[in-house]
């Protein structure tokens, strides 16, 4: 997820069929999609989904190199028919970022963020992770933008600077960040290369809160780390379910069994 020539424009998608994207000046940088129901005289609203990829204290935003719509956005598109937002999710920062899908993580236990528009169908917004380090070097060499490249990435300061037309996002990320700060100090969202996104603002916004001073345990979770709970949690679901299955099937046999003695 280095910088470099992406091949694949970050455009518009069909939602059943056609998706018009508004202007920015009414809903920020080409928010809101409709599709047409097929019905004369009727419009259905479709839904839309998001995928937030981090990276340490980074968020990835992207650009159109074709010039659908002024500076820059956070990923998302229309959900296809019978596709689940989850999965729409991780395309839209797949397919917009022109990033392979192994190497971003769902974070989970992250619930998404809705980016609501008045007027326009919501936003789904999913937390992914960036699975390969950042390269060698600074951090800080990340927070150079490149116009000619698809995506960049951005510290919450940056984005919000970034996304500064855009109130809608500019929101979702903050709720975004609030959530991501309580993840970490739980375990399920790792701090590393540069700490967790929104942590320039978190941090005092807490102790701004009514009541005793809000401070969460900064987490030392690593992605590694936390890939590697996900696949020993699954691998210990998977066997519940055949033990589950083993038991159930043993205890039908025998119930048939059962019933032939007593009919004979």
């Amino acid at each position: 997820m280095s910088h470099g020539s992406h091949g694949q424009e970050a455009g518009s998608h069909d939602c059943g069929s056609d998706c018009h994207a508004h202007g920015s000046e009414e809903h920020g940088h080409g928010h809101g999609q409709e599709a047409d129901s097929g019905s004369e005289g009727e419009t259905q609203t479709c839904p839309c989904a998001g995928g937030l990829i981090l990276r340490g204290n980074r968020c990835v935003l992207i650009r159109s190199l074709a010039g659908e719509w002024e500076g820059m956005r956070i990923p998302w598109l229309a959900v296809e028919p019978g596709e689940h937002v989850e999965v729409a999710s991780a395309r839209a920062a797949s397919e917009l970022c022109s990033i392979e899908p192994e190497e971003m993580h769902l974070l989970r236990n992250v619930l998404p963020v809705a980016i609501a528009v008045p007027g326009m169908p919501e936003i789904a917004l999913y937390a992914f992770y960036a699975v390969n380090p950042p390269p060698p070097g600074a951090l800080e060499a990340a927070d150079t933008e490149d116009p000619e490249d698809i995506y960049d990435w951005y510290t919450f300061p940056s984005a919000m600077r970034a996304l500064a037309g855009d109130a809608y996002a500019r929101a979702a990320l903050a709720t975004m960040a609030f959530a991501l700060a309580a993840g970490a100090a739980a375990g399920t969202v790792p701090n590393q290369w540069g700490g967790v996104f929104g942590q320039e603002w978190t941090e005092a916004a807490f102790k701004l809160l009514p009541g005793p001073k809000l401070e969460l345990d900064p987490g030392n979770r690593t992605i590694a780390s936390l890939m590697d709970a996900g696949a020993a949690a699954a691998s210990s679901s998977s066997g519940s379910r055949a033990q589950t299955t083993a038991t159930e099937e043993a205890n039908s046999t025998k119930g048939n069994q059962k019933r032939k003695r007593v009919k004979h």
